[in-house]
């Protein structure tokens, strides 16, 4: 196959090129439908040229999940920097992906995709320990800012700061993941739509976790 990127295009270019036309496909086909001979043929490049950036389709994918925590990650940074109370910075970060999931559905089902096999994982391979890093440097953050929130008295002061960021992860993640699948039920039994009921959620969970003793 001749290629028919131009010559002058540097290597990370390139790179970023084959990622780019991995993910149309990732998003269009899904990745277990989607072969390696497409996406060279989707980036314009021999598929020998191919396995000189990627070993495997497995590593396409992580770039591609990379990419979509960096996204909830830049989104939450954003959005908590109108925040001053340890409280406001942990309700916005549920915000935030309630966002990235209404925002970026296609990113979102494969970080719900990955979230599923993380378990099952090789922390050992390099992209796979880049997405872990990701998720972690979130969790992190979030458990500081249960942690300034006990601090400045807005959250009460009987939690664990890492069982409880353990708890809202869970919680939120499975939130969105329920709503999105129980659409047409929930519309069906109340009328409710999916942003209603997670504007609830987050609602109820401030009120559970406000100090009210301040």
């Amino acid at each position: 196959m001749k290629e028919k990127i131009p010559e002058k295009i540097n290597k990370e270019e390139k790179r970023l090129m084959i990622i780019d036309a991995s993910e149309k496909l990732f998003f269009e086909k899904n990745y277990e439908d989607t072969t390696m001979t497409e996406i060279a043929k989707n980036a314009g490049i021999a598929k020998g040229t191919l396995y000189l950036y990627f070993s495997s389709k497995k590593d396409l994918y992580f770039s591609v999940v990379v990419r979509g925590l960096k996204l909830i990650e830049d989104l939450m940074r954003k959005n908590i920097k109108t925040c001053h109370t340890g409280i406001e910075k942990v309700v916005m970060m549920g915000k935030s992906y309630v966002e990235f999931y209404k925002e970026y559905p296609d990113y979102y089902n494969l970080i719900v995709n990955y979230e599923s096999q993380k378990a099952h994982l090789n922390p050992e391979d390099p992209l796979v320990r880049l997405s872990y890093e990701k998720s972690e440097m979130i969790f992190d953050y979030l458990s500081k800012s249960i942690i300034e929130g006990i601090k400045d008295k807005t959250i009460r002061k009987d939690v664990d700061p890492q069982k409880l960021a353990m708890v809202l992860w869970t919680q939120t993640t499975g939130m969105v993941q329920q709503v999105k699948l129980r659409e047409i039920l929930y519309k069906k039994w109340s009328n409710t739509t999916p942003e209603t009921i997670l504007d609830y959620y987050i609602e109820l969970t401030k009120k559970t976790l406000q100090n009210n003793e301040s």
